[in-house]
Parts: C-alpha cells; sequence; structure tokens
C-alpha cells in the first residue's frame, strides 16, 4: 500500500533541562492542501518549538511575510493554553495551508473545555484566547475525535 505521508524525526533539546528526547513531524501532501504535524512535550519550552516551527512551514508554503507575526502569536498562545490547562499530556500541533488559508489546530488531552476569560484589565494572564478571538479570521475548539482531549484551532486568511 503507497501512502504520500513521511515522517520525520525532530531533536527537541532542554526543554525542561533534562535529557535531549525525540518527537515527530509528520507530513502528508496532496493538492491543494499541505497538513504538517508536530508532536510536543507538555514543558514551556515547547511553546517557542511549536511557534518557530509554524512559522518555518508558512514560510515553505509561501504565506506572506504580513501573516506570520499573527501566526506566531496565535500559536504561542494556544501551545500554551494546551500546556498550562491541560494534564500534561502530548501536545499535537497541526499546520496546514490552502490557496487562500492557514490552519492551525492545537490538541491535548485535557477533559475540560477551553473559555474565552475576561479578566481585569490588570491581571496579568487570561488574555489568550480572546487575542485568538480578535486576531484570527475563524477559529472554533471541539472534541478530539475517538480520543480525549480538545483541539483549538485558527485559520488567517492569506
Amino acid at each position: 500500500m503507497r501512502s504520500d505521508a513521511y515522517e520525520v524525526h525532530v531533536l527537541l533539546q532542554d526543554l525542561d533541562g533534562g535529557s535531549p528526547r525525540w518527537w515527530r513531524e509528520r507530513s502528508g501532501a496532496g493538492p491543494p492542501r499541505t497538513v504538517l504535524e508536530l508532536h510536543v512535550p507538555p514543558r514551556r519550552g515547547a511553546v517557542w518549538i511549536a511557534r518557530h516551527w509554524a512559522c518555518d512551514r508558512a514560510r515553505e508554503s509561501a504565506v506572506p511575510d504580513e501573516s506570520l507575526p499573527d501566526i506566531e502569536l496565535l500559536t504561542s498562545e494556544l501551545v500554551a493554553n494546551a500546556i498550562v490547562h491541560g494534564p500534561g499530556g502530548e501536545v499535537e500541533v497541526r499546520f496546514s495551508v490552502d490557496s487562500d488559508c492557514v490552519r492551525v489546530e492545537v490538541s491535548d488531552t485535557s477533559a475540560g473545555r477551553p473559555q474565552v476569560r475576561r479578566p481585569d484589565p490588570g491581571t496579568p494572564g487570561g488574555q489568550g484566547l480572546r487575542l485568538v478571538s480578535m486576531l484570527a479570521t475563524e477559529w472554533g475548539h471541539g472534541r478530539r475525535a475517538g480520543r480525549t482531549g480538545n483541539t483549538v484551532w485558527f485559520t488567517l486568511s492569506i
């Protein structure tokens, strides 16, 4: 059986001060959409890895430079939320692009539902999903199909 999918192994070092770990990046290509997937550990350092990974994939897909800061910020917010509010399982980041849209999905193993909070303006944090709702063309969330957890996603028109 032939498959167009391939797997690339990615070395992530010093995410938690421990030993290096290998994680995988999956890719399935096919017109008109390319979907790439990255699995990262539930460590704060994974936010940096995920946002740069998403921007690198966008650049490789010829996404206009003016869209890159929003992709970077929104990916950071979703991955940080998955790490902070999730129960500690692996976080999955999926990037896809077609002719007019970028989509990033972040999945975790949390049983709770994501919520847009309205914290006091003087309170640090709690603004992640508000930023996503303000900057994304569309966004949403749902339960992971056939597995425990949530997927939160956003799209940006390009």
